[in-house]
């Protein structure tokens, strides 16, 4: 079983590479295979609540990035949150959703030295 680490940089600007992200987990996930995504920079808002649930979120000939993000959830894909990416964007661990936790740049070098790593 591979262990795969997924960082999604981008926010609601780049709808495709932060869908290309999830659906990345869910592949790996769906594969058997251990998946964690790792959101930093603009792509902390994806872990605060009712923003990925948002149907308005659509990567141009991909999946709703809401039923993506909802399947993840559903597969219990850890996301590791970069507290200061997310601080410094007014985002609290009390906004996390479900199965989010805020993590650091040391914990995702420390990851990405384990595991396959891919980035958004």
């Amino acid at each position: 079983m591979a262990e795969l680490l997924i960082v999604c940089t981008c926010g609601l600007n780049d709808p495709n590479k932060a869908s290309l992200a999830f659906l990345t987990a869910k592949g790996a996930k769906e594969n058997k295979d251990n998946a964690t995504i790792f959101l930093a920079n603009d792509g902390v808002i994806f872990a605060k609540k009712g923003i990925a649930l948002q149907e308005t979120i659509q990567g141009v000939g991909l999946a709703a990035f809401s039923d993506v993000f909802e399947i993840c959830q559903i597969l219990k894909i850890p996301i590791l949150v970069c507290k200061p990416c997310a601080e410094a964007r007014g985002i609290k661990e009390d906004d996390l959703v479900e199965g989010a936790k805020f993590s650091g740049i040391y914990d995702m070098a420390k990851l990405a030295a384990r595991m396959n790593t891919v980035s958004f």
